[in-house]
């Protein structure tokens, strides 16, 4: 199992993500990320422990936009 963080700069697309992942049998975990970067928006993160690239995918077909990703351990 894959552990990612996806960043998103509105609170929408986060929840569209969650909500996404989670119809995939992913565990989430969505929290507002306390201090984000220049660009980010209002910054929120979505832990996802689940397959990547279904995951991953299936944002890009639904038009989830996220800002960034990162693997974790």
């Amino acid at each position: 199992m894959d552990k990612v963080n996806f960043k998103f700069n509105s609170i929408t697309y986060a929840i569209k993500a969650k909500n996404t992942a989670e119809r995939l049998g992913c565990k989430t975990r969505l929290f507002k990320n306390p201090n984000p970067k220049k660009g980010e928006g209002c910054g929120y993160n979505l832990i996802v422990t689940g397959k990547f690239s279904e995951v991953k995918k299936a944002f890009d077909d639904s038009k989830i936009k996220y800002t960034e990703i990162e693997m974790l351990k």
